[in-house]
């Protein structure tokens, strides 16, 4: 035995009763016997003690047992579950779990060792059977689409009453929405397309590259709209300053600065009409100085300009006085003779000296023209060009008060100061909260982030894991087709080919007209069952051959449902209408034999009303046969109720 098997089935009733099935690893194991007995509750045993969040046990069996325990065995390994029963509502959070070597299932609900949660219980039966990838802190729990568990096994272990002959679901559960999108996801992981590695490695990767698509639009749309930002921010700054808020803002401010100013507006909450006209009061101010100043300023250039033209005036009288002096420069006023006769006398020497003293009066006077005149022609420059700039700013001042009046007056028309404030900065906060925050610069490093990515698309390896997918659909299809063949069918299904897919869906291709035929197209009840039994021995089949993580066990319940009528007693051969329908019925239990011999490790186990006494085989394997002459079902009649 190279699979997992059952080899037992407990229930435990109060004052220490226990009822054991048991079953033989390998083989084909019949329970048989009529309605109302408690066969099909087998299915929902197993499958509570997997970890179902729910508990299906039919009524009668919560109302008499506490407790059950699958034992599980994979050669000398065994494995036995154990979970409590409630009486009503859904299933219990106490499990046990023991593993070791050739255990037993004990006699009493007290003997169940290894006491623990359900989701501990579930992590150890994966474990075991194989279901990789649980010891990574970051895959425990089911959080990532595609990440198997032990409640991922059950869509091949079991062929429950509602799906063995069901035109429309395929595998077991696939009838509940809440289970078919994990039996998809994690079908790849089953068929051996992926392992639990990648599948986290392709979660990872599908979360970067989302992350790396938001950076990568957000850098566009900043790159794009960085200009937009300058705009609307000055706009709102502009109307801002225009009701008092704030200052007028400056043409070369960068954005980070806009922002921060208009975040300074947002903060502040002093909105009173007192304050509204600040800038227009210093604007004023300013525009009255300015006035005043222009006033002096123009007053300092009429007192130059008149003191520019008496310096002309005068430069030239002084000028023209020393040219008429520079005419005796020829006399000798040096050698103490009369300039005049030349004679040595006390009144010659006066005059030259008096003539002296005059030229250098006058030469003094000139150089003083000489040197203040172009002092006053600068001093006059920068007066007028202090007279210029002021008048610039001025024209500025009057501009900004025109504008700043004008916004009042809209203000005023419009309502009042206050409104108009407290729409601008609703505007603003609007701005900051949604349109600002868009442009913020990423701070992701990128190229880490790109290098992970590109590390984890070799890890995933889509078109390989396309490959192996496809050639597990290829031998499910041959599988299925081959195993068809083996059964009873009716046409269109007679000599068909299978086409099997993991999404999962099957189709036929029937063999006349090569057409493509649904599930739901195919119709006929033994055609059903043909091929549910047909699929679902080819995915053991492959699971056998790839060595999935997939206990070798199917549960079938009742082959004989196309035959016999529903409900009632045991059914044997020759109740049959038709000898077509017991020699169909027979050729389905020898193929149930024959495929069972052919699969190492598998284990069948087979809920029927039928009873087939004439095939040895069946008999042989018959290891329960519930019926009102024996006396016996699941939970015996005179266990006592649970108080």
């Amino acid at each position: 035995m190279n699979r997992w098997n059952i080899l037992g089935i407990a229930f435990y009733g109060v004052e220490g009763r226990r009822r054991l099935i048991g079953f033989d690893p390998d083989k084909v194991n019949v329970i048989t016997g009529a309605s109302g007995t408690g066969k099909s509750a087998i299915i929902e045993a197993i499958d509570y003690c997997l970890g179902s969040s729910k508990c299906d046990l039919p009524f009668f069996v919560r109302g008499h047992a506490e407790a059950v325990a699958i034992h599980w065995a994979l050669g000398e390994s065994h494995l036995i579950v154990g979970r409590k029963i409630p009486k009503a509502g859904s299933g219990t959070s106490r499990m046990f779990v023991r593993t070791g070597r050739n255990l037993s299932l004990p006699q009493t609900e007290d003997g169940l060792e290894g006491p623990t949660t359900r989701d501990a219980a579930r992590e150890m039966i994966e474990r075991c059977f194989g279901i990789a990838g649980t010891d990574d802190p970051s895959a425990q729990g089911k959080a990532e689409q595609g990440r198997a568990t032990v409640r991922d096994v059950t869509p091949y272990l079991f062929l429950s009453g509602d799906v063995i002959i069901s035109k429309t679901t395929l595998l077991h559960d696939m009838n509940r929405p809440e289970k078919v999108r994990d039996i998809k996801a994690t079908m790849p992981y089953f068929l051996g397309a992926v392992n639990q590695e990648s599948v986290l490695a392709a979660r990872r990767l599908r979360q970067l590259e989302a992350a790396l698509g938001r950076i990568e639009r957000q850098a566009k749309a900043l790159e794009r709209s960085q200009g937009l930002l300058t705009q609307r921010s000055m706009a709102l700054l502009s109307r801002a300053a225009g009701v008092g808020l704030t200052s007028s803002p400056s043409p070369d401010a960068s954005d980070e600065f806009l922002i921060r100013q208009l975040r300074n507006v947002s903060n502040n909450t002093q909105t009173g009409i007192e304050t509204a006209g600040g800038e227009l009061e210093l604007l004023e101010d300013e525009r009255q100085q300015l006035v005043i100043d222009l006033q002096n300023l123009r007053e300092k250039r009429r007192a130059l300009k008149r003191t520019l033209q008496d310096a002309a005036g005068y430069e030239t009288a002084v000028s023209g006085q020393a040219h008429k002096l520079n005419l005796i420069q020829h006399l000798s006023l040096e050698d103490g003779k009369c300039p005049v006769c030349e004679a040595e006398n006390l009144a010659g020497r006066a005059m030259a000296e008096q003539i002296r003293k005059s030229l250098s009066i006058v030469a003094e006077e000139v150089l003083s023209v000489d040197v203040t005149r172009p002092r006053l022609a600068d001093q006059s420059g920068q007066v007028e060009a202090a007279i210029l700039s002021k008048s610039g700013r001025l024209r500025e001042v009057e501009v900004q008060i025109a504008d700043l009046l004008s916004q009042f007056e809209d203000s005023v028309r419009s309502g009042s100061l206050l409104e108009e404030r407290a729409r601008i900065v609703g505007r603003i906060d609007e701005f900051l909260e949604t349109t600002a925050q868009d442009y913020a610069v990423p701070t992701t490093n990128i190229t880490a982030l790109e290098a992970e990515i590109a590390q984890l698309r070799d890890k995933v390896d889509p078109d390989a894991k396309r490959e192996r997918l496809r050639d597990a659909e290829s031998l499910v299809s041959n599988f299925t087709t081959e195993m068809l063949a083996d059964l009873p069918t009716e046409v269109p299904a007679t000599g068909a080919r299978a086409v099997f897919s993991a999404t999962p869906n099957l189709s036929l291709i029937e063999p006349q007209q090569r057409s493509v035929l649904a599930l739901a197209e195919i119709g006929s009840d033994q055609n059903y069952l043909a091929i549910h039994l047909s699929l679902a021995f080819a995915l053991q089949k492959l699971f056998e051959t790839i060595k999935a993580p997939v206990p070798g066990v199917l549960v079938i319940d009742q082959i004989s449902r196309p035959y016999y009528p529903e409900g009632g007693g045991e059914k044997l051969l020759k109740d049959m209408a038709s000898d077509s329908d017991r020699q169909a019925m027979q050729r389905i239990v020898r193929f149930l034999f024959e495929e069972t011999a052919r699969r190492a490790g598998l284990q069948v186990i087979l809920i029927e009303h039928a009873y087939l006494h004439e095939d040895a085989d069946y008999v042989a394997a018959v290891k329960g046969r519930w019926t009102p002459e024996t006396g016996e079902k699941l939970i015996p009649s005179d266990w006592p109720a649970r108080s």
